[in-house]
């Protein structure tokens, strides 16, 4: 017989079912009543199956079902995760917002000179880091952020820093950060001889830093304001570099080759050749360093130009 009660309406197959509590009892009126159904039919259920729209067990006449089929209804699930997934990722992205334009906030109050306000945008933006997990989609965006939170704590005085908003390994950055400033004074103020006796310390700091992509920033302002400061001291000291910063000392040769040019113009020869024997020096130096192919080639063509213009002009007199 066919049964009255518990006739729903099921929106996976669109018409109406009859809704089992479990499959013991879906299975068991098959089994009593599958017989008498036939008969009056022509056709009876043959197995009980779950439904995941009515949240219970219907019986059908199909003997076969492909589990790997999604039903409407799984359709319909997976379209709401992907939605509400989407809506994770919007909502992480404007939490990022937010914790970037806080950090600009900072940045003015560091100027004003109001740490108190500052550590109290600041134990906002960690939180928002603490709750934004690194997904694919945003990690880049975050770790940019979080590279710039580091430098912007640097700019507080430690004793205002609570243990909670400083992150991993960032006391040690701190001390490197607290050598590169000495540095940077001291550079400003003149004292190259005072700048190189600074810089191992630095270096010392930074090794103990653990943050890898930071520590490589750090190094290179080491190595840049390193080479500035060798600079300043004499030629000697640049060829005694181990490992001087390219672009500082391509920089270089590209402001001494307007001096020579503003040398030859007013007819001062003999200074062109000093200040093309600098950055012959200065050049060399840094053809032992790999990159910047097109730059190099273009100083040396530059070189080779003045170094035959002066040598005409020095016949001449």
């Amino acid at each position: 017989m066919k049964p009255k009660r518990n006739r729903i309406f099921c929106r996976d197959c669109n018409r109406y079912k009859t809704l089992f509590e479990s499959e013991s009892k879906a299975d068991n009126f098959i089994k009593f009543n599958h017989e008498e159904i036939e008969a009056c039919s022509g056709h009876a259920p043959n197995r009980s199956y779950y439904c995941r729209s009515c949240a219970g067990w219907h019986v059908t006449s199909k003997r076969e079902y492909d589990d790997r089929l999604p039903s409407l209804t799984d359709k319909m699930l997976d379209a709401y995760r992907r939605t509400f997934s989407m809506t994770l990722i919007s909502d992480n992205r404007t939490l990022l917002r937010k914790a970037d334009e806080m950090m600009a906030d900072i940045a003015k109050l560091i100027k004003e000179k109001n740490p108190e306000q500052c550590i109290f945008l600041f134990q906002k933006v960690n939180s928002i880091f603490q709750r934004i997990p690194d997904t694919d989609d945003i990690i880049k965006y975050k770790e940019s952020l979080l590279l710039r939170y580091k430098k912007l704590i640097t700019k507080i005085d430690c004793s205002l820093l609570d243990a909670s908003i400083v992150p991993m390994n960032g006391m040690q950055i701190l001390v490197a950060e607290s050598k590169l400033k000495e540095i940077e004074i001291q550079y400003g103020m003149g004292n190259y001889d005072v700048v190189n006796e600074l810089l191992q310390d630095a270096i010392d700091a930074v090794s103990d830093v653990d943050d890898g992509p930071y520590k490589l920033e750090l190094n290179k302002r080491i190595k840049v304001i390193g080479t500035k400061s060798n600079i300043k001291t004499g030629i000697e000291a640049i060829e005694r570099m181990l490992n001087p910063d390219k672009n500082i000392l391509l920089t270089e040769c590209e402001e001494y080759l307007i001096k020579i040019d503003l040398s030859y113009v007013y007819g001062e020869y003999h200074e062109c050749v000093k200040l093309i024997q600098y950055v012959r020096r200065v050049y060399d130096v840094a053809l032992t360093i790999e990159g910047s192919e097109a730059r190099k080639k273009k100083i040396e063509t530059q070189l080779h130009k003045y170094i035959e213009l002066v040598s005409v002009a020095l016949k001449a007199l």
